[in-house]
């Protein structure tokens, strides 16, 4: 725009140069006027803007609060015709998005952790608060007009588009943002419709749940049945996507998970966005109230420091959504403030800590390999019980008795033979002395008994030793050590990691500087044909927010991204690509990019020493506590060896022999090696220190993790270029992430 002269009441401004442009007018610096600018409206409008402004301006709003940018005077050209206004500058601060979106947070807020996204969350509401306070209603949210500093401090512009009264004078809002407007709004003109807080309410609540979200919509997902539907339409039918309703969508895969908030964070959004809200959607004191609760919440992730989520989580929902996107989430840039357990950061490895003396500690806390209990010996030495006595007095009693029958028939029998008797009946009398000689009837029942008590007694005690060797600590113990194992081998693999890290940078620095080159174009601000706002927030909810994001995925995974406009997004991508120049001289960029990766191989060096910490107290108290069990004496288990030791005593009077009782086989415990070899150099310790025995990651056989996400990677083969048919270590989440080692 060309200005002759301009005032502000009868100050004279010098307008300075173009700070910034839209859709109704172009703001300018003033030159004479430090921290304020000059909002001047295109031809189109500025006739139609002129009660409104005129009347914010005499509402005096921008003394009540200075956190947004009210119109403070009315400007006009020499001539007295209405130009626009002047407002306060909002300095040093971002539009919102410039924080959420991952990959522009770590270039505009680096050290931003998510302790500071839920802090901006709640300034984001009370400055709601403070608009409704005085009256108005914003109506046109969206995340161009909200602004965060590096305090996370908020500010609102574009308010001359805000719903103001003015002595009983209506100065409506008639714009929006689909993404950000109501369900009964929805598709509807904006001319002559009365905006309420509850509107906002609706937009507030879209605005918070996109900054703790890592800037997904909270409609934008892939409906469960057939069909399409845009995040309009989506919004139109109270479709939350991340709901417990069914609302038959589903919400994008690897993303914020409703159970990593807090219950009354969950409760407002589900108000929010659901028929039930409408009318008493939470109100910005509500979302105070729910934020600061999330806010007390928050824990630092025990596997990287930069990593906050709340206690309510199961897992750290930003080392899964790493993972699944090869995107960092957040980066601590100041390794002096991190917490140092036990160690130091060392140029060499990282950060430094004792390994060789916790790998002293698991090799002397061994596991036995199998658990076997022993029968404990009888306290005393046992006597026949008076049962056992007397059935034994009986016995003999019965003997004698038959014998002294078997002896008088036998004589009979004899005497009948020599009378003359027929020989029929000394037979039968002989049969019979023979049977009360052999017969034992009263021996066998005693012999039942008697074993049988022996039996029970046998089954009780082997009952007993399964009892206690399933109960045993010595599995938790393995399970601790396995544990220390393999934490202790992820921090050796960081270990290499950063030794060669620079080593790996430099070889693939064509490609990160290509990556570099197209994370700095946003999707957002691209003019990209057939696009709409809506397709921007959807592209967003699944991940892409730049064009380096695009070349990564297929951007027809987002939802309502088809053929036609995936062609669109790729050409303007070409066109990104075609303006890189690779600089092999190291840049201020390069040395930061490598100072960020070491910041996160030092961040996840630390939640290893954490971890191992606390793994190392707990492995010796379940240690101590296997030294009781094997030392101790179970009283239930010498009451059943007593019983057991009567029993024999008992049998062994009544010439009973003893009936065979299988043993109980001992549990075998999976314990591949007790001993760990430490070849780690611990500049702690100041020595290298080795140890014979098992080593979990033998020589040749370590596969390396990946520098870009750390996962395990895979041998491959080059296909072309310099290096066709020479293999390489790709990363296993290829085409996800794209990071290489070579061999």
């Amino acid at each position: 725009m060309n200005f002759d002269k301009l005032f502000a009441g009868s100050d004279e401004l010098q307008v300075g140069k173009r700070i910034g442009k839209g859709g109704e007018g172009e703001v300018y610096a003033i030159a004479n006027l430090p921290g304020y600018a000059l909002k001047a409206y295109l031809p189109a409008v500025v006739s139609s803007r002129e009660a409104k402004i005129r009347a914010m301006v005499d509402a005096n709003l921008h003394a009540s609060m200075n956190t947004v940018a009210f119109p403070t005077k009315v400007v006009a050209d020499k001539r007295g015709t209405f130009v626009g206004f002047l407002m306060r500058l909002v300095a040093e601060h971002k539009e919102i998005h410039e924080l959420q979106t991952p990959s522009s947070r770590l270039k505009h807020f680096p050290s931003a952790d998510y302790r500071f996204l839920v802090r901006t969350a709640i300034n984001v509401a009370r400055v709601f608060g403070q608009v409704h306070s005085a009256g108005c209603v914003i109506g046109d949210i969206n995340q161009r007009s909200i602004l965060v500093s590096q305090q996370a401090t908020v500010a609102l512009i574009d308010t001359d588009s805000f719903q103001v009264v003015q002595k009983g004078q209506q100065y409506l809002c008639v714009v929006g943002v689909p993404e950000y407007t109501p369900p009964e709004l929805q598709g509807k003109s904006l001319n002559g419709i009365v905006r309420t807080v509850d509107h906002d309410a609706f937009g507030l609540a879209v605005a918070i749940f996109q900054i703790l979200c890592m800037d997904r919509h909270p409609f934008s997902g892939r409906p469960k049945g057939s069909g399409d539907i845009t995040i309009e339409q989506a919004i139109k039918e109270f479709r939350f996507a991340y709901s417990v309703r069914d609302t038959k969508m589903q919400p994008p895969p690897s993303t914020v998970q409703m159970a990593d908030l807090t219950p009354k964070v969950r409760q407002n959004f589900e108000l929010a966005f659901s028929p039930q809200g409408v009318g008493s959607r939470p109100t910005p004191a509500q979302w105070i109230s729910a934020l600061e609760e999330l806010e007390q919440s928050l824990r630092p992730c025990p596997n990287n420091k930069a990593h906050h989520y709340s206690r309510i989580a199961s897992e750290c929902p930003w080392c899964r959504m790493e993972q699944a996107f090869g995107v960092p989430m957040f980066i601590s840039h100041d390794t002096s403030g991190h917490h140092i357990p036990r160690g130091s950061i060392n140029d060499g490895v990282g950060f430094s800590f004792n390994v060789t003396a916790i790998e002293s500690i698991l090799n002397s806390l061994t596991v036995p390999g199998q658990i076997k209990v022993a029968v404990p010996a009888a306290r005393i030495s046992y006597t026949p019980t008076v049962d056992a006595l007397s059935a034994s007095t009986k016995s003999a009693s019965q003997g004698q008795g038959r014998k002294i029958g078997a002896i008088v028939l036998g004589g009979a029998a004899i005497f009948m033979f020599a009378g003359g008797v027929p020989p029929i009946i000394p037979m039968i009398t002989g049969a019979a002395a023979i049977y009360l000689l052999s017969s034992s009837g009263a021996q066998s029942g005693l012999s039942t008994v008697f074993t049988q008590r022996y039996k029970v007694a046998a089954d009780k005690l082997q009952n007993r030793i399964r009892h206690l060797q399933s109960n045993s600590p010595a599995e938790t113990v393995q399970a601790t050590r396995n544990a220390i194992i393999a934490k202790i081998d992820e921090y050796k693999a960081l270990v290499t990691d950063f030794k060669n890290l620079e080593a790996d940078y430099n070889s693939a620095r064509r490609q990160q500087q290509l990556d570099a080159h197209l994370s700095a174009f946003g999707i957002r601000g691209a003019r990209i044909p057939k696009l709409t706002s809506g397709d921007i927030a959807s592209l967003a909810s699944y991940g892409f927010t730049t064009a380096f994001d695009a070349t990564m995925r297929d951007v027809q995974d987002a939802h309502g991204i088809g053929p036609v406009k995936s062609a669109s997004i790729m050409a303007w991508v070409k066109q990104v690509e075609a303006k890189f120049k690779f600089s092999p001289d190291y840049t201020a960029a390069d040395k930061a990019a490598l100072q960020t990766k070491r910041d996160n191989i030092v961040s996840r060096q630390q939640g290893c020493a954490d971890s191992l910490t606390k793994l190392v107290e707990q492995l010796k108290q379940q240690h101590k506590q296997l030294s009781d069990w094997l030392a101790g004496n179970d009283a239930q288990l010498q009451q059943i060896a007593e019983e057991m030791a009567q029993a024999e005593a008992d049998l062994r009077h009544l010439n009973i022999p003893l009936p065979p009782i299988q043993t109980v086989p001992p549990i075998y415990l999976n314990t591949p090696g007790q001993s760990r070899t430490s070849a780690y150099t611990s500049t702690t310790a100041g020595r290298t220190s080795a140890t014979s025995g098992y080593s979990a990651r033998p020589a040749g056989s370590s596969i390396p993790s990946c520098p870009v996400c750390g996962s395990g990677m895979r041998l491959r083969t080059a296909r072309r270029g310099k290096r066709a048919g020479r293999q390489f270590w790709g990363c296993g989440r290829y085409p996800t992430c794209q990071g290489t080692r070579n061999i």
